[in-house]
């Protein structure tokens, strides 16, 4: 379970660190982006973790 929760946190902590690279270098992040991006990265958050967890 330990695996699985790293797993998920380091995908997040990636997701974000992205996001927050594309809103430092200009005007790629409306409101819109902001939530479809956070959006996309919890769905592959929950699946690295659930296969990572499960072991498939």
């Amino acid at each position: 379970m330990t695996d699985a929760l790293i797993a998920f946190a380091s995908t997040m902590l990636l997701g974000i660190i992205i996001l927050v690279k594309i809103w430092w270098d200009g005007d790629g992040t409306s409101w819109r982006f902001t939530k479809w991006f956070s959006g996309i990265c919890l769905a592959v958050a929950l699946v690295v973790g659930g296969i990572t967890f499960f072991k498939i």
